[in-house]
C-alpha cells in the first residue's frame, strides 16, 4: 500500500509540474514557426511570430518577459487554440489530419497542429466567415460530424472568434507606432474576372477549370505528367466505391457562371484500361453521375456521361457564383487533369483549356520616370484564393525594387507576404523578380475584386 501511495502522489506531482510550466507559456515544442501576423481591421497586430516563439525556441525559462518588455504571442496562441478550435479537430479531424493528410491541424503536437492552421492559411481572422476551417464545411460539406454542415461551420467560426479574442490584447512593443506607408502604388487593373476572360470566354458560355487547383480529400492527391497536372485516387486505395462511400478520394472544384444554360462538361483524362476509367460527377446539389470513361492513350478529352451505357447528359446551371463541380472517388487510378464546361456544341478544347491564366502588366513609368512595366501572372487557385506568380520588372534601365505588396480592392493583406521580401537591383531588360508563387486570399471573388501593387522603393538605380 505504501508504494501505490508513494506511486500516485509521484504522479500527481509531475503532473503538476506539466500544467504550471504550461501555464508559463512553455507549451508543446514547436517544429515549424509560424510566419504569418494577423491584423485587426484597425491596422493592431494581433500576434507577431516573427518577434516571438515558444519558450522552448527561444530559450525562455517560462517567463513572457523576453527581456525588453515583450509578450511570447506565439505561445499565447498556441494556448487559445489548445481550447478552441483544436479540440473541434482533434475530435473530428485526427483520422487523416492528425496523420497523413495536409494540414496537420489535428496532429498530437498542439504548436504543430497550431502552426499547420496558420502557414496554411485556414483562418482568417479579419473575415472569419471566410476562414476555410469554417468555409469548407459550410460550402463543401467537408467531414461534418454532427450531420449538420450549417452548425458545424457556425461552431467552427465560434471557436476561431473565441481564438482571436483571446490573442486580441497581445501586441508588439512597436504596435503604437503608425501603420506602415503603403509607399508607390500602381493603378488597378481591370476586375480579375476581365482580366482572366479577356475574350469574355465564360460570358459565352464556356469555362476551363484546372483539377490542380482543386480542394481535396484523401486519398485524392495531385500528380504530374510531363507539363500534365493532374489528380487521382492512386491504386491499391479502394477500388470501385459507390458515390456514397466515405472513404472515397474526392476533388472539389469551384467556378463561377455568367449564363442560365444546360451544359456539357469535358475533361483531359487518362483511363488506361476498365479497371481505372470512372468516376462519380456531381455539380452543386445535383444527383451523381456515374461516368465511365473510354479506354485512352495517355491523357485525351473526354465527355462526361452517364452509366455503363455511356449516355449523353446535360448539367443545368443556373447563373451565379459559387458553384462546385465534385470529382468523386469510383476506381482508384483514373486521372483528371483540365476541364471545360461549355454549352457551345462545336466548342474548342484545346484553346479554352489554358484560358484561366492571365498576365497582367502594369505601366510604372511615371513612377522612375523611365519607360518601364511591371507584370505578374494570376490564377484563380481555388474558390477562396488567387495564385500570383512570375512577377516581372521590364526596363531598358537599372532600376531598385523593394518590398513589393499586392493590394486586393487598395486593401494589403499581411498573409500576402512573399514578395516583400523581395529587394534587387536590375540590370536593364526583363527581370523576374521571385521564382516563388503567392496565395493571395480572394476579397469579394473575381467578378469584383481588382488588383494593384505597393512598393516600398522602386527607382532609378545609380
Amino acid at each position: 500500500m505504501g508504494k501505490t501511495t508513494n506511486r500516485l502522489v509521484s504522479i500527481i506531482m509531475f503532473l503538476s509540474l506539466i500544467l504550471v510550466s504550461y501555464n508559463h507559456c512553455l507549451g508543446p515544442t514547436q517544429t515549424k514557426k509560424s510566419g504569418l501576423s494577423y491584423n485587426t481591421t484597425d491596422g493592431n497586430p494581433l500576434i507577431d511570430p516573427i518577434n516571438s516563439g515558444s519558450g522552448s525556441q527561444n530559450n525562455n525559462s517560462g517567463n513572457d518577459d523576453t527581456g525588453s518588455g515583450s509578450v511570447d504571442a506565439n505561445a499565447v496562441s498556441i494556448q487559445a487554440f489548445s481550447t478552441t478550435v483544436y479540440p473541434i479537430t482533434r475530435a473530428n479531424c485526427v483520422n487523416c489530419h492528425g496523420s497523413f493528410q495536409t494540414p496537420l491541424h489535428a496532429v498530437d503536437d498542439v504548436a504543430q497542429a497550431h502552426d499547420a492552421v496558420l502557414n496554411a492559411y485556414k483562418v482568417n481572422f479579419d473575415n472569419i466567415p471566410s476562414s476555410r476551417m469554417a468555409a469548407k464545411l459550410r460550402d463543401e460539406a467537408h467531414n461534418c460530424w454532427s450531420g449538420d454542415c450549417s452548425a458545424d461551420a457556425d461552431q467552427m467560426e465560434r471557436a476561431i472568434a473565441d481564438w482571436k479574442a483571446q490573442i486580441g490584447a497581445v501586441t508588439r512593443p512597436d504596435a503604437s507606432e503608425p501603420e506602415e506607408e503603403m509607399g508607390l502604388e500602381t493603378m488597378e487593373s481591370r476586375t480579375l474576372n476581365e482580366e482572366l476572360d479577356p475574350d469574355n470566354a465564360r460570358d459565352s458560355g464556356t469555362l476551363a477549370l484546372e483539377s490542380s487547383s482543386a480542394s481535396l480529400r484523401a486519398p485524392m492527391v495531385t500528380g504530374t505528367d510531363g507539363d500534365i497536372n493532374y489528380i487521382h485516387v492512386p491504386n491499391g486505395n479502394g477500388g470501385n466505391l459507390g458515390n456514397n462511400n466515405n472513404a472515397a478520394g474526392i476533388g472539389y472544384l469551384s467556378f463561377d457562371n455568367s449564363m442560365s444554360d444546360n451544359y456539357k462538361i469535358y475533361a483531359l483524362v487518362d483511363a488506361p484500361n476498365g479497371s481505372d476509367n470512372s468516376f462519380h460527377i456531381k455539380v452543386d446539389n445535383g444527383n451523381y453521375i456515374e461516368w465511365h470513361i473510354e479506354q485512352t492513350s495517355g491523357f485525351e478529352w473526354r465527355e462526361v456521361t452517364n452509366t455503363a451505357n455511356m449516355n449523353t447528359v446535360d448539367f443545368f446551371i443556373p447563373a451565379g457564383n459559387g458553384h462546385m463541380l465534385e470529382v468523386r472517388q469510383r476506381e482508384d487510378g483514373t486521372k483528371i487533369s483540365r476541364v471545360v464546361v461549355s454549352n457551345d456544341p462545336n466548342v474548342n478544347l484545346n484553346d479554352v483549356s489554358n484560358a484561366v491564366i492571365a498576365t497582367i502588366t502594369y505601366d510604372i513609368s511615371a513612377i522612375v520616370g523611365v519607360p518601364a512595366t511591371f507584370s505578374v501572372d494570376i490564377q484563380e487557385y481555388d474558390m477562396y484564393s488567387y495564385k500570383l506568380s512570375n512577377p516581372t520588372l521590364t526596363s531598358s534601365s537599372r532600376l531598385r525594387i523593394k518590398n513589393i505588396k499586392p493590394l486586393i480592392n487598395g486593401n494589403y493583406n499581411p498573409q500576402h507576404a512573399t514578395y516583400t521580401l523581395v529587394d534587387a537591383t536590375t540590370m536593364g531588360g526583363t527581370t523576374v523578380l521571385s521564382p516563388r508563387a503567392l496565395i493571395a486570399l480572394k476579397e469579394q471573388g473575381p467578378l469584383i475584386d481588382r488588383l494593384s501593387f505597393s512598393f516600398e522603393i522602386l527607382e532609378l538605380a545609380p
